[in-house]
Formats: C-alpha cells, sequence, structure tokens
C-alpha cells in the first residue's frame, strides 16, 4: 500500500510544472537541516533568519500551491505536514515558533497563511 501512494506522489509530483518540483525539493532539504528554532542547535541562517532560504522557498510554496490546488499535490510537493489541527495543515519553518498553515477542506486547499510569533 504504502509503495502504490509513494509511486503515486511521485508521479503527481513529475506532473508540476519543474519550478514547483525543484522549489519542493529545495523545502524537502531545507526541511532536514536544524537550526535553533528546529533541533535545538546553533543558528543556521538558512534556515533561522527572517528571510532566509526556507523562508522564502515556504513562502513561493504558499503562493504556488495557493487556494484551489489538490492536497495531493501539495503531499507531493511538501510532503507530510508536520502537524494537523482539524482542516489545517501544518508545515514549520522555525519549529512549533513560525509556521505555515494550509486550510485543506474536501481535497482541496481553500488557503494558506502563517502564523508567526511576532517576537
Amino acid at each position: 500500500m504504502r509503495l502504490c501512494l509513494w509511486i503515486m506522489l511521485c508521479c503527481l509530483a513529475w506532473a508540476q510544472p519543474a519550478e514547483l518540483t525543484s522549489l519542493g525539493r529545495e523545502y524537502q532539504e531545507l526541511r532536514k537541516q536544524s537550526g535553533h528554532f528546529s533541533g535545538g542547535g546553533e543558528w543556521n541562517s538558512k534556515v533561522d533568519r527572517w528571510n532566509g532560504r526556507k523562508h522564502q522557498v515556504m513562502a513561493e510554496l504558499a503562493e504556488k500551491l495557493g487556494s484551489g490546488q489538490s492536497t495531493q499535490i501539495l503531499l507531493a510537493v511538501m510532503g507530510e505536514p508536520d502537524a494537523r489541527q482539524g482542516s489545517q495543515w501544518l508545515y514549520y519553518w522555525r519549529g512549533r515558533h513560525d509556521y505555515l498553515i494550509f486550510d485543506c477542506q474536501q481535497g482541496k486547499i481553500v488557503k494558506s497563511e502563517w502564523w508567526m510569533a511576532g517576537e
């Protein structure tokens, strides 16, 4: 079953425009890096800084995925969310400190927005 899901998601990813696929790959790599807010490590400008590369990539993905896209495309591009709260899929930018929210209903993205701690 997992293999079938993986194959389906890979096919969806390849069906996306090259820029979206490229951003998704970059996001997946940045997502693995630890920083001050995620993993409690040292400050990592790529993932911790306001308008750092992870922040930029996530903002572009939010804009490009926008509203109306399929949640299957969201999963293919960004992977599983870090958390779910009802219809909201949360993708952490700086741990639970700041994150991108996709409101997903009936298999579609309704909107995306940011939660910022505002420090």
